[in-house]
């Protein structure tokens, strides 16, 4: 499971809310978590804001590279 959808069902919040919340696209969020799209290359300020939504840091939602 991605550190994203890990820490917002911690939080309770769907994928929809989390977008309502962050002004992210639910869309942009489903993909970091099913991963199609990498979260560690995601733009700055969508990070930010779902780190605040969150309230978490910026770094626990990225994904540690498996070396």
């Amino acid at each position: 499971m991605k550190n994203i959808q890990r820490i917002r069902k911690e939080r309770g919040l769907s994928q929809s809310a989390l977008a309502d919340l962050s002004g992210v696209n639910r869309t942009s969020i489903q993909h970091y978590e099913i991963g199609i799209r990498d979260i560690n290359k995601a733009s700055v300020v969508n990070v930010y804001k779902l780190s605040k939504v969150l309230e978490c840091k910026i770094e626990d939602l990225m994904q540690k590279e498996d070396i």
